[in-house]
């Protein structure tokens, strides 16, 4: 049959007022051969090809350097009180990492009144610590039992100090550099 055949044919078909089913469905396949026969004519287009491929690169290359960008930033205690929880920890020294939401509440105010609390987290997962690290500062907190707290925590340093708005990173114990943190507004 020749290639100009089936668009006569399907004319022909529907200049007649009523079909019957058996001409609608030979009518349908004509029709599909056709859109086939277009579709496999068509000449390949390399500058589609190029676009499409470019495009797709591009997104991959923004949700790479969106990933990179989310896992280079450090993991640090929050300074500031939005989404925080009432809820108070169980002591002002704990074994157990603090809760950011309940991190929040205690820069708003210790133990729920009072002034801003002082958070000093530590990191000995992470970073090595010296022997006997944890028991200088319990006993350095526990000089500052009004608005002081102590937790282990995961964070991105090895001694972190927070307090509203503020945020001390140490890699060592310096007595002296957390005590002028806690009485420093």
């Amino acid at each position: 049959m020749e290639p100009d055949a089936i668009p006569k044919q399907i004319e022909n078909l529907k200049s007649k007022q009523q079909l019957t089913r058996k001409e609608r469905r030979y009518l349908q396949k004509l029709e599909n051969k056709l859109s086939e026969k277009k579709d496999s004519n068509k000449p390949f287009n390399i500058k589609q090809v190029l676009a499409k491929i470019s495009i797709i690169i591009l997104v991959l290359l923004v949700i790479a350097g969106i990933m990179w960008f989310v896992a280079s930033r450090p993991n640090l205690p929050p300074i500031d009180l939005a989404g925080h929880i009432e809820q108070n920890p169980s002591a002002h020294i704990l074994d157990q990492p603090m809760p950011e939401l309940i991190q929040k509440h205690m820069l708003e105010h210790a133990d729920g009144k009072g002034k801003s609390g002082i958070l000093i987290q530590y990191n000995c997962k992470k970073y090595s610590c010296e022997k006997n690290l944890i028991d200088k500062l319990k006993t350095l907190v526990k000089k500052y039992p009004e608005n002081v707290y102590l937790a282990p925590n995961n964070y991105d340093g090895k001694i972190i100090i927070t307090k509203l708005n503020q945020r001390k990173i140490l890699s060592s114990f310096d007595e002296g550099q957390i005590v002028d943190f806690i009485t420093n507004k």
